[in-house]
């Protein structure tokens, strides 16, 4: 009786030492798939853009990009894909804005129902070069900021979840010769700042009376 005993007492203390193993092993490997699954979601991407970007410029027209590992091309590609996964808005403040590939990602976003707002310089919107007149054109809201000094932001917000800011403006200039860097990043503590700072900016003034944009019937604010 007394050895039944003791053998049952080894087999639930064996039982027992198996279940934890396998626990462990099952706790280890959730974290593991949470850990994979929350760096899979998270964004952190810098980029760099320097004279020798000049180089690239030849295939900007195809889909490939070249093999260096700061082709501005693809980084231009992954910008468009950031703005065609645009579900819900799009935030632009950019102080001058002449890409095309972008600026069409941009009013491809709005003809599919995305909401899509845009802050630009006042000067900078005078340029010839500037595609103000494709956002106008297509009926997408467009706020001039006209200041003492300049409209000077380089961002724009998809759904509220991404940001991509930097120190460039949105022009084959930027992207293919100067030293320029951008930062695309899904963290709340950094996306949140720049939602905050958009909505101060559009909401923050009425229409301007003083200030008649050589395109006609654009909202203009002054500050």
């Amino acid at each position: 009786m007394r050895v039944n005993k003791i053998l049952m007492g080894g087999v639930m203390v064996l039982v027992s030492e198996i279940v934890w193993y396998f626990s462990k092993k099952l706790y280890s490997r959730m974290i593991r798939n949470r850990d994979v699954r929350e760096l899979e979601r998270n964004i952190a991407e810098v980029m760099f853009f320097s004279k020798e970007s000049k180089s690239c410029r030849v295939h900007v027209s195809g889909d490939l990009s070249c093999d260096r590992d700061t082709c501005p091309v693809r980084y231009m590609r992954k910008l468009e894909s950031c703005i065609n996964q645009a579900g819900r808005s799009l935030d632009v403040c950019i102080y001058m804005l002449t890409c095309q590939s972008l600026v069409k990602a941009i009013v491809n976003a709005h003809k599919r129902g995305v909401l899509v707002r845009v802050i630009l310089d006042a000067h900078a919107a005078e340029n010839r070069s500037s595609d103000v007149a494709a956002f106008h054109s297509n009926g997408i809201p467009v706020k001039l900021e006209r200041i003492d000094g300049m409209m000077h932001h380089k961002f724009l917000i998809v759904d509220r979840e991404i940001i991509i800011t930097g120190s460039m403006n949105w022009t084959m200039a930027a992207f293919f010769g100067n030293w320029e860097n951008l930062i695309v990043s899904n963290q709340n503590w950094l996306v949140k700042p720049f939602v905050d700072e958009f909505d101060r900016l559009w909401h923050s003034s009425p229409n301007s009376p003083d200030f008649v944009p050589k395109i006609p019937k654009f909202t203009v604010f002054d500050r």
